[in-house]
């Protein structure tokens, strides 16, 4: 691919506030981009993603984008073979051998490689969690790094340029607005974002990189109606959709093609309806925002992982056939996403990972919650559907005042014999005010793995992605994800 202009150019206090990259880092163009792009947020945040060097990052960004690598290459793999992808598969062609489809031999072009991938990586709801004015899948970013890096033959350090620059650009538009308040679904950030993650992989200048995001930008955006009510199989292709369609944008902006380079100012004054603006959040910050993101522990939406965390510790206390009632109390925010009358007969897979009452009886009755039990239909069994219809979910928006950082649970169960007992948490494990150690993030990993590749092919790609700094090809990693 076509590589940008290495050359310096002017200070940018966003880019040096964030510390992702020294002064006279950004190339020439930008000095013109004012003139020609009639805008500032735009340039900001093309300045900030194209600024991002390896050799600029601190260890701590270096490690925190290792770790999320690893985290969402295990959700990935562990969803191979699923129904989404095997439909999606057999409707595009190989094409030209430009990247790896993770699970399958060979190579596929460069656009399927980046929608299979984004949807194994987004199908098993086990990916991270970025939380501001919207909660946003940062890592749904790392799929199409991978591919795009890939596609240049480019090398491990690359992929980690990419991989920190869209975890930047997708965490600082959550920051700045609220997509769900516009009545959209945070995914719509795929326009803008991922042309720039594609821009960072294939090295190109500032100009192209900003037209392209505003061309995709204004194309991109996806109803929220994907995540309400029953659910369906295009929670899975939202984003890694529209980075497929992002690739067009880019190519058309590498001819000369411009867009609306201020759709970014026009989001931000004219075209939200609803909802407050942090206009600061282009400004930069002490870290980057890849250091501050959110694991999961269960395959279930991110409201859902405290109070599955404390309903398996219930499920240690007692036995379950003794259950009578379940209450789960939660904030509103959570009860809303999560318990509304489809949640508590959910007809798809889809529906009931995204269901509180569901998720906490499989919880209860099996002392685990696993992407296993999902596939296999534990979602529909009689047993589960008895105990949700004795649950009883509460709002009690107290615990979000008392916890306004954190994601607060309480369960309660009655026995037959009218013993009460009940757990609470403020803030899930794996969630950034209580994360996942290395250990812990690792174990993760095995566990999706194994089942799927075996233990020698698993520990392989522990250890590429510890090592990616010194992978002069990126292939060294990606034939590793290859059936």
């Amino acid at each position: 691919m076509g590589q940008g202009d290495q050359g310096h150019g002017h200070h940018d206090p966003a880019v040096t506030a964030l510390g992702l990259g020294p002064p006279c880092v950004l190339r020439k163009e930008c000095h013109r981009m004012n003139a020609a792009m009639q805008s500032d947020m735009l340039e900001r945040l093309v300045a900030i993603t194209g600024s991002v060097r390896y050799e600029n990052l601190s260890a701590a960004c270096v490690h925190a984008a290792k770790r999320a690598i690893l985290d969402s290459l295990g959700c990935a793999i562990a969803a191979i073979g699923c129904e989404p992808v095997r439909i999606a598969a057999s409707a595009m062609p190989a094409g030209a051998p430009e990247a790896t489809v993770i699970g399958e031999s060979g190579k596929s072009s460069l656009e399927r490689a980046v929608l299979l991938n984004g949807m194994l990586l987004r199908y098993l709801d086990l990916l991270d969690v970025y939380r501001a004015q919207d909660a946003c899948h940062p890592s749904e970013n790392v799929s199409l790094a991978l591919a795009a890096v890939e596609s240049c033959q480019g090398s491990g350090r690359g992929l980690i340029e990419a991989v920190v620059a869209g975890y930047e650009a997708q965490s600082r538009l959550a920051r700045l607005f609220s997509l769900q308040h516009m009545g959209m679904h945070h995914v719509s950030a795929a326009g803008l974002v991922a042309p720039l993650v594609i821009a960072r992989a294939w090295q190109l200048s500032p100009e192209v990189a900003a037209h392209a995001a505003a061309l995709s930008g204004v194309r991109q955006f996806t109803l929220h109606a994907l995540s309400k009510g029953n659910l369906s199989m295009a929670k899975a292709i939202g984003y890694a959709w529209s980075c497929k369609e992002a690739l067009l944008a880019v190519r058309l902006a590498q001819g000369g093609y411009t867009g609306p380079v201020h759709l970014l100012n026009w989001l931000t004054h004219d075209g939200q309806a609803k909802g407050s603006l942090d206009c600061t959040a282009l400004a930069g910050d002490d870290t980057a925002l890849i250091e501050h993101v959110s694991f999961k522990q269960f395959p279930v939406q991110v409201d859902l992982q405290t109070p599955n965390e404390v309903a398996q510790r219930l499920h240690a206390r007692l036995d379950h056939a003794e259950i009578e009632l379940v209450e789960i109390a939660m904030p509103g925010r959570a009860v809303e996403r999560t318990a509304d009358p489809s949640k508590f007969q959910p007809g798809t897979r889809e529906t009931a990972d995204h269901s509180l009452p569901v998720s906490v009886a499989i919880s209860l009755l099996d002392g685990r919650l696993t992407a296993t039990q999902f596939e296999h239909g534990r979602w529909a069994d009689p047993e589960v559907g008895a105990l949700v219809a004795r649950t009883r979910v509460v709002v009690d928006d107290e615990m979000a005042a008392a916890h306004p950082q954190g994601s607060p649970a309480r369960v309660t169960v009655t026995t037959r014999d009218g013993r009460c007992f009940s757990e609470f948490e403020a803030v899930a494990s794996g969630d950034r005010a209580r994360p996942l150690d290395d250990t812990a993030l690792e174990r993760k990993f095995m566990l999706n793995v194994l089942p799927v590749l075996g233990e020698a092919r698993a520990r392989e790609i522990v250890e590429a992605v510890a090592s990616l700094d010194k992978l002069e090809r990126i292939d060294e990693l990606t034939h590793l994800l290859a059936a």
